[in-house]
């Protein structure tokens, strides 16, 4: 199984979460930044893997963001049976009901 820690603690801008995300899970060139092409990379990874996602925990617009690209990950964990998806707060680990 491969294993990918993602440290979102140092994210700024939207632009270095995706640059980041391409490099660390080694996306294609012409992936797109944005998150549609998030949804369409997790899901079209075929070797088991795990990620393991922390941080960032300020308030603002890249918490925001990541909120989304949270929920991004968790619908592809949903629908690609080789993804697994550890986030470090352990209630984003679960489903709100």
């Amino acid at each position: 199984m491969r294993k990918v820690l993602l440290d979102f603690k140092p994210a700024k801008t939207v632009e270095w979460i995706h640059e980041y995300l391409k490099f660390e899970l080694e996306f294609n060139d012409y992936y797109g930044n944005n998150l549609d092409a998030l949804y369409d990379g997790l899901t079209s990874i075929t070797q088991d893997t795990c990620l393991g996602v922390f941080g960032p925990r300020e308030e603002g617009r890249i918490s925001d963001y990541m909120k989304k690209v949270r929920k991004v990950m968790k619908d592809a964990e949903e629908d690609n049976p080789h993804l697994c998806v550890i986030f470090g707060d352990m209630e984003e680990n679960y489903e709100e009901e």
